[in-house]
């Protein structure tokens, strides 16, 4: 047996490729083969390995070297793994070892957790928990903040649904404001919202309306200190309900929610290219398919004591922890995309894909130019299971997915720039499963938006917020009513939106009303009508000349009387002084 041991190791064709062309690296130039390489990679084309003998130095052992280099990569990996430092990309084109994930078995998505008698109402009240939010947070809090500010008030819990079953009608039956309701004008006045309860009363709870206690509120020097303070009950409890009420469907997309406000507060954004331009952000996770929301995080800022690792990526991890192991796939955009997050997130389990910025961190480096990319083409690359693409459609498309293949293509119509004319252009299946599944936040905010109770609160921002979450509450209880319908849990026709909204409506309003007095009547009496109806033009009207003659209806008097007023109808002279009205006694 030989003193200097041997050890034989295998290396594949493509690896000895791209140690020789450099093709791993994002620094470096591609190298060019000489003869001798050549040959080298010729030798064993048909097995496609090479047999690579690695010379002991003199001061140590083959083995003793090998175990020390497996030693430290050990440790490398588990300090990683310890410390959740992101490992370093090699981008290798043309390639793709997918990433082999761990689903926890038996899980159900899109299955309705509610279990009551399947009627709008009460799949109202169990998918938002309504009852529990009035009973704990509204009722109590808003008598609290009214006594506080030494004001007498109480309320009741038939009352406060009553109150919000008519903010819920104030949204499909718009008038200009509050008080149109209450008109006694004909063509303003709505009785079935002024028979509940007066208007002074109504102001009276709006005024009242509160969710937090203010004396436990933290000052800004400590570190507890938050800026949603007076809303947080509220946004808690919605998150809770909403996640209770549905198991988490299969695909889900990320993205922002504008809620209008133009009042001032520090947490109001302004977003340039959104409807909503002016308001509150809020992070949103909704189903794809349905927009239902699931979980939702009001953007107060930057968080204090908090070392943050990038907003976007720290947004889509908090929403997405309770997705680990659940064969969920999320999908989301270029701001919040990066190489970083899709490894966090394939760690946790968590199928992700969204558009990406070429200019993130850890994107592959020299890529093609636009100007050399021709329509259709695409230029794929990945890394430890991580997928980037750059497909060239009217302008450059980066994506970036930690479960989809880069390779898979199919074909989309576009049309010829100048003639209209369509073709078939080459597509990666990634930007068609994308573009299917972004759009859960955005067909959200199409349906909130139809009857949505939209009212003014500069000063108090936090009933926008919580006027907006009632929208959402309806929304996904509507959701899951057609759900049930769909699988035969609910009897009759299908209703639409608005007519669920409608009985929701009428169903909290219910029978109550506070009115000791009747409501005034709205019929107008005929001398108010007349008044208002638009006057007609008189047949008979006087005009001025230039001819002074005999006043008609003083010459029946034999008194002669000059003037040059005329009735234009009957072309005769007539007096109209302060002393004589002829006019009006010839007519």
């Amino acid at each position: 047996m030989s003193s200097r041991r041997k050890r034989e190791f295998s290396l594949r064709e493509n690896e000895i490729f791209e140690v020789l062309v450099a093709d791993n690296s994002d620094d470096e130039d591609a190298l060019v083969l000489d003869e001798e390489d050549q040959q080298f990679l010729a030798q064993h084309i048909d097995a496609g390995l090479s047999i690579v003998e690695i010379e002991p130095s003199s001061s140590h052992t083959v083995d003793e070297n090998v175990q020390d280099v497996e030693e430290s990569q050990g440790q490398q990996q588990r300090v990683k793994a310890r410390t959740g430092l992101t490992p370093s990309f090699n981008w290798r084109k043309n390639s793709y070892d997918p990433y082999h994930f761990h689903e926890q078995e038996g899980y159900k998505h899109g299955e309705i957790m509610i279990s009551t008698d399947f009627t709008p109402l009460k799949i109202f009240d169990a998918e938002a928990k309504f009852d529990l939010l009035l009973d704990e947070i509204i009722i109590p809090e808003s008598e609290r903040y009214a006594l506080q500010n030494g004001r007498p008030f109480a309320l009741t819990s038939a009352e406060a649904k009553a109150f919000l079953g008519m903010n819920y009608v104030m949204g499909y039956h718009i008038l200009p404001t509050f008080r149109s309701y209450w008109s006694s004008d004909p063509d303003m006045g709505v009785p079935v919202i002024a028979n509940v309860m007066p208007l002074n009363r109504f102001e009276e709870i709006r005024r009242n309306l509160h969710f937090s206690d203010n004396t436990n509120e933290p000052s800004r020097s400590q570190s507890s200190y938050d800026r949603a303070y007076k809303i947080r009950p509220v946004l808690d409890h919605f998150n809770d309900s909403f996640q209770n009420a549905m198991t988490n469907t299969k695909t889900q997309a990320i993205d922002e929610h504008m809620i209008k406000f133009k009042g001032h507060n520090i947490m109001k954004q302004y977003v340039k290219n959104k409807p909503v331009k002016w308001g509150f952000k809020m992070w949103c996770r909704c189903d794809s398919r349905t927009g239902y929301l699931f979980q939702f995080d009001l953007y107060t800022g930057k968080k204090q004591g908090v070392a943050e690792i990038g907003l976007g990526e720290s947004v889509v991890l908090q929403l997405c922890n309770d997705l680990q192991n659940l064969g969920c796939e999320i999908y989301f955009d270029n701001f919040f995309n990066s190489p970083n997050l899709q490894h966090k997130l394939a760690n946790m389990n968590i199928r992700s894909c969204g558009t990406v910025r070429s200019n993130r961190k850890n994107i592959p480096k020299n890529l093609p130019a636009d100007k050399m990319m021709k329509r259709g083409q695409i230029y794929a690359t990945s890394s430890q299971g991580i997928s980037f693409i750059k497909w060239m459609d009217n302008k450059a498309v980066f994506m970036l997915t930690n479960f989809l293949s880069p390779i898979t293509t199919t074909t989309v119509k576009r049309r010829m720039h100048g003639s209209g004319e369509k073709i078939n252009v080459t597509c990666p299946d990634v930007v068609v499963k994308y573009n299917k599944n972004m759009g859960g936040v955005d067909l959200m905010d199409q349906r909130k938006v139809c009857y949505e109770v939209d009212r003014k609160a500069k000063i108090k921002y936090y009933l926008r917020l919580f006027f907006d979450l009632l929208d959402i509450a309806m929304n996904n209880a509507y959701i899951i009513y057609s759900k049930l319908h769909d699988d035969k849990l609910v009897e009759g026709t299908l209703l639409s939106c608005l007519k669920f909204r409608q009985v929701i409506s009428r169903s909290l309003i219910a029978d109550f009303s506070s009115r000791q007095r009747t409501l005034p009547s709205t019929v107008m009496t005929n001398k108010r009508i007349g008044n208002l109806q638009k006057r007609g033009t008189p047949s008979h009207i006087m005009v001025k000349t230039n001819i002074r003659k005999r006043c008609v209806q003083c010459a029946k008097s034999r008194v002669e009387n000059r003037t040059n007023n005329t009735c234009s109808t009957c072309n005769v002279h007539l007096c109209f002084t302060s002393e004589r009205n002829c006019f009006q006694d010839y007519h």
